[in-house]
């Protein structure tokens, strides 16, 4: 039996539908979301939206559900032993390799041949969106820290129209 499908986004997930959209600004000019983004969650040492901010977009999308982020949450890797391993679900987060380091994103689906994961993710093609990461790519699932790991018989990964795969992430 399917579990059914819930009512309502992870709090987290709801509050990263609402940055889709959010996009570095080339040149001298930045994002005012991303530059000052980074001091309101403890990194002021960042101030611009060319450094690298997967990690940031996390961040923020859990810190605005009132829940933790790893401390070193610019680097993308730190993710990886974040929180609790959990089967891949709606909301679950995810880590990938990438040439120079990582990339972190949210789990919010999966394409109908189920090879790719749905990710809402930030700084992928310089902006917040949902794309499509190839399930092989995925080293690590984790469930944010001090929310409860679903139970298996909750477990629901809705089957999302496949997109473009995420290929600029830093």
């Amino acid at each position: 039996m399917k579990p059914q499908q819930p009512n309502a986004d992870p709090a987290w997930i709801a509050a990263g539908r609402k940055y889709i959209g959010q996009r570095e600004i080339k040149g001298p000019q930045h994002n005012s979301w991303i530059a000052k983004g980074w001091a309101l969650l403890g990194a002021s040492w960042f101030n611009d939206d060319e450094t690298p901010w997967c990690g940031y977009f996390v961040a923020r999308c859990l810190y605005d559900a009132g829940l933790t982020y790893p401390k070193d949450f610019p680097r993308a890797k730190a993710y990886a032993t974040f929180g609790t391993p959990c089967p891949a679900q709606l909301g679950a987060i995810g880590v990938k390799n990438r040439t120079g380091g990582g990339h972190v994103f949210f789990i919010v689906g999966e394409t109908p041949d189920r090879r790719n994961f749905k990710v809402l993710e930030g700084n992928a093609n310089d902006m917040v969106r949902i794309g499509d990461i190839p399930k092989s790519a995925v080293t690590d699932i984790r469930w944010p820290a001090g929310v409860p790991v679903p139970a298996r018989s909750a477990l629901y990964l809705p089957v999302l129209a496949a997109g473009t795969i995420s290929k600029s992430e830093a």
